[in-house]
């Protein structure tokens, strides 16, 4: 059996965690961008807490007080990191935390004096200022990290309120934030605030549209059962044996399928190149499933973990019994007791 170049996996994730370290940083910088050059030169609050850090920006300036808007956004998400830590992995902890410092950067010092200096057109900066935003929220949830905000402030509520989801909690919070706009810098303000958020919610859905697609994999192959092994291994997703006979050479054939997120199939592709180079693959996109199939329905690692030492104990038992016959008898008597 040829092994799986568990080496060459390896260097691949951690490529593409550099790689996802990039693209979040690139999105912390686009929404960054987008605020300081859009929404805030022309007056308009967006949504989430970004949003509510430019209303408490507004009131401290009625005041008096100076103080940044992105210190306001950084300290709020401080707070929200402190009792969110437990909850997150150290990769959504890193890419998050590169997120959000490339984003209130961004907020601070990426303001372009050229695009400023048009902002009275609200509408006009409101929709290229909402898409923009949304553009950058998607990156960063399609790379696995965030810009920190609304979406870490729901699922912290979402922890002691299961009952609650995050995106009923996100939209309390827009909510929220529209209305304290309204109350604060008027009507016509909250409305842009609302065109803000359906634009930027759209461009959010444009960009992870193509992450919850998943591709339906035949391969046509020898070694079945290592290809086998390694897909359940990398991913613990079904894979479903059909066999096949090739029509021109009269040989049979294993065709495996396997359904894998629309963002993994490159990975796929060299887990089998690595173990049978000549093996034919091709794949379709899939809009829909049914059934009872476990094609959809991911094992985590530690689950798999778990059902692996509970059947281990429970062969190593087996074994412990069977070398000592004295273990027989007073497993026996305990049967009989109960």
């Amino acid at each position: 059996m040829k092994k799986l170049d568990t080496n060459r996996l390896k260097k691949d994730k951690n490529l593409r965690f550099v790689l996802q370290i990039i693209m979040v940083a690139l999105a912390g910088v686009i929404g960054g961008f987008s605020f300081c050059s859009f929404f805030e030169p022309a007056g308009i609050i967006p949504t989430g807490l970004s949003g509510l850090a430019q209303i408490i920006h507004n009131l401290f300036e009625q005041g008096g007080i100076i103080v940044a808007t992105s210190i306001i956004y950084l300290i709020i998400n401080v707070f929200l990191f402190v009792f969110a830590l437990r909850m997150f992995g150290y990769k959504f902890i890193i890419l998050t935390l590169v997120g959000l410092s490339t984003y209130t950067l961004s907020m601070q010092f990426l303001s372009i004096p050229a695009i400023t200096s048009q902002s009275s057109d609200i509408l006009l900066f409101s929709i290229v200022g909402g898409a923009l935003y949304g553009f950058g929220v998607g990156i960063a949830y399609r790379y696995g990290g965030s810009t920190g905000g609304s979406d870490i402030l729901a699922v912290i509520i979402n922890k002691y309120f299961p009952r609650v989801k995050r995106g009923i909690c996100i939209l309390f919070i827009n909510v929220v934030v529209i209305i304290l706009t309204v109350i604060t810098r008027g009507l016509s303000t909250g409305l842009y605030a609302i065109i803000v958020s359906v634009i930027s919610s759209w461009g959010t859905d444009f960009v992870l549209d193509k992450i919850k697609r998943v591709r339906a994999f035949y391969i046509i192959c020898d070694k079945d059962e290592e290809i086998s092994e390694a897909i359940l291994n990398a991913y613990h997703r079904g894979v479903t044996r059909i066999d096949g006979q090739g029509m021109f050479s009269k040989k049979d054939k294993s065709i495996l399928l396997t359904l894998i997120p629309d963002v993994q199939t490159e990975e796929l592709r060299a887990i089998v190149q690595s173990i049978e180079p000549n093996a034919f693959v091709f794949s379709n996109i899939v809009s829909e499933t049914y059934g009872d199939g476990k094609f959809l329905k991911e094992q985590s690692l530690f689950k798999n973990k778990i059902s692996k030492a509970n059947s281990f104990l429970k062969q190593s038992k087996k074994i412990d019994i069977k070398r000592d016959p004295k273990k027989i008898i007073k497993s026996k008597r305990l049967y009989n007791n109960k």
